[in-house]
């Protein structure tokens, strides 16, 4: 949008071409003067494209699959840097031998991702079965002429960069949960109804916050919820019946 915006003439998502904001030459009706801009973030995009097929290589299991799904990623990686490195106004050879590649890569490989998670990771395959699906409908439209060339184009190519962003979003929420967030779980509650003090009793003895509950046992998040909330329960029930001993002792 930001490319886009810079034209003299009006840029139309509709009708217009990606291609067509990284054209380095000046013609009439067309005409992108931050090119320079375009062409960098497609070759950005390829090399993030790359990193993330490395990531993803470490973690799916070894088989044939993990093969192609990783050389489909590289192959869209490199097809996706050469768009920004050879424009269209390069030659329409020279480009669409650049484009098409990951063109055809980045479906198959959303469907074999959908294919080999399936019995793993099931909500990742129904995301990526969704993103394949919404690139291959795309395509078949921009193919058939039945939407303007823009239109098709961005809902065919459009559901990968959005698969890596979402996926990857994912991704560093789960490690964040698993290395700064290990050991707390948050709770809408301020305080715990068993921890309150009654001031009337004189007692001087704290009660506990169970507002931010916590088990410091090493594997505690692999527990299923429900248990965790039972021991974390009985860890501030310990907490009470101690203090409240202290407090009748003290009264005493």
């Amino acid at each position: 949008m930001f490319t886009a915006a810079a034209w003299s003439t009006p840029y139309s998502f509709a009708q217009d071409s990606i291609s067509s904001l990284g054209v380095t030459t000046c013609e009439v009706g067309s005409c992108s003067p931050l090119h320079d801009v375009m062409n960098s973030t497609f070759v950005a995009l390829g090399v993030l494209t790359l990193l993330g097929a490395l990531f993803l290589h470490r973690h799916i299991r070894s088989g044939r699959e993990k093969k192609w799904i990783f050389s489909l990623a590289v192959i869209i990686a490199v097809s996706t840097a050469a768009t920004g490195l050879f424009p269209a106004n390069d030659g329409t050879l020279i480009h669409w031998s650049a484009v098409l590649p990951g063109f055809v890569a980045r479906h198959v490989v959303l469907v074999l991702i959908a294919w080999h998670m399936w019995h793993e990771k099931r909500l990742v395959a129904l995301w990526s079965a969704l993103c394949a699906l919404v690139g291959l409908v795309g395509a078949g439209l921009m193919l058939g002429q039945a939407l303007h060339f823009g239109l098709g184009e961005r809902l065919a190519l459009y559901p990968l960069p959005m698969w890596m962003a979402v996926t990857g979003m994912a991704v560093l929420m789960g490690l964040a949960r698993r290395t700064v967030f290990r050991n707390v779980e948050f709770s809408l509650r301020t305080f715990h109804p068993r921890t309150a003090v009654s001031r009337s009793s004189g007692s001087a003895v704290a009660a506990p916050l169970c507002s931010i509950v916590g088990s410091h046992e090493p594997l505690a998040w692999t527990r299923p919820r429900y248990l965790r909330r039972r021991a974390d329960a009985r860890m501030c029930d310990g907490a009470v019946t101690a203090g409240g001993g202290a407090s009748r002792r003290s009264v005493r």
